[in-house]
Formats: C-alpha cells, structure tokens, sequence
C-alpha cells in the first residue's frame, strides 16, 4: 500500500521511460542560463537528500522533524516512484552570485500517489528549491514539468496536501499555474519564524484539462 509518505526504496524510475519528451532543456528566466529536467541519477541521491534533510532543519515547508539518515530511507520517500533533478548543462552563477558547474542540483521533485488502491489515480508532489537557486524560476520549471509528467504517467489529478500560507512563493507557484484551492485546514503545523501554528491549504489540478502539448517545445 502506498501513500505520499510512505514507500519501497526505489530509484525515481517507475515510470519515466514512457515521458520520451525527457530530458527536457529549458532556461532560465532573466539569465539564461540553460537547465534540463530529467530522472533521478543514482550519482544525484545523496545531493538530493542533502537538500531535503536541510529543507527539514529549516522548518518552513515540509511537516517533518527528523532528518533521513540513510539514502535508502530517502530512496523510500523520495525515490519510491517517479522522481526527477533539474540540472545546469553549463556553467552559471547561482543566486548568491558565485559560479556553479554543469550537473549542478537546482531543484528536485518526485510525482506519485497520493492516496493508496481505489483513489491512487490521484498523484501528489514533492518540491525542493536548492536554496542557491531560489527566485531564480527553477520552481516554474518543476511544477510545469510536473504537470506534464503527472499527465503523461497516468494521474487524473493532483493533491496537494499542505500548502502553508506563510510560503507565500509557493502560494503564488501553484495558483499561476492553474491550481485551484480546494481546502483550507487551520492551525495546522508548528512552523519556523511563524507565531502559533500556521493555516494549510489544499491545492488541486485536474490533469485531464491539461492541454496535449503542455510544455512541448524543450529541446532534447
């Protein structure tokens, strides 16, 4: 049985050889530096917990407390399903202005269900901004990719579970791009810089509204 916080430990790979449109190359708004959005590559785990488990100790976005100790227990939540890196292809500066290398971590996701057996059509999503990286469009990049990977794989929709009013670049992501807020769920998390417990909400996408060639024009 699978849920969006728990799972096997997995490679990211369950079903990405079906999105023949990866990887997708795109770049980013204002400097141009060229990026790809592709699968998970083993050589990428330990980058991909470390942004995770430091996305943790910040305490702003996520529900969790405690930090993945291992990578397979990173493998188990990250990795369980459809997981992907958006990655330079060149060199470039990051946001705090110092040069980074081709192959660099600008950002992770993963897609997969969000609720087990008779509603697993439904998907959820997870996104980590490399601090480095922030408004720099690497989220826009994700949750566009996001769409069309969540469609191509077979989801009906998306849910999203807690979506937290003080992350208001997040707030403002999901409704740019067309989701809808569905839920609102009050003194929900004990969250970081927050004064008492900060109010969630619940984001949805029908993906079958999604047009065919949503992000068609990434070169391979």
């Amino acid at each position: 049985m699978t849920t969006a916080y728990e799972g096997k430990p997995g490679d990211g790979k369950a079903g990405v050889s079906s999105l023949d449109w990866l990887p997708y190359r795109t770049t980013l708004p204002g400097c141009g530096r060229k990026v790809e959005v592709g699968p998970f590559e083993e050589s990428e785990w330990q980058a991909g917990m470390d942004l995770m488990n430091l996305i943790i100790r910040e305490g702003k976005s996520w529900p969790f407390e405690e930090e993945f100790e291992t990578i397979d227990d990173y493998r188990g939540y990250f990795l369980s399903h459809d997981a992907f890196v958006v990655r330079g292809v060149e060199p470039g500066l990051d946001a705090t202005g110092r040069m980074s290398k081709p192959g660099s971590v600008l950002g992770t996701f993963y897609c997969k269900p969000n609720y087990p057996g008779l509603c697993d059509h439904i998907c959820n999503g997870g996104f980590i901004t490399n601090p480095d990286y922030r408004q720099m469009g690497v989220a826009k990049i994700m949750g566009r990719a996001f769409l069309r990977a969540a469609r191509d794989l077979g989801y009906k929709s998306s849910y999203f579970n807690l979506v937290f009013k003080s992350n208001e670049a997040s707030v403002a992501l999901w409704e740019s791009l067309g989701f809808e807020r569905v839920a609102v769920l009050e003194n929900a998390a004990r969250l970081e810089g927050v004064e008492g417990l900060d109010t969630a909400y619940g984001y949805r996408f029908d993906l079958e509204s999604l047009k065919q060639d949503y992000l068609i024009g990434g070169k391979k």
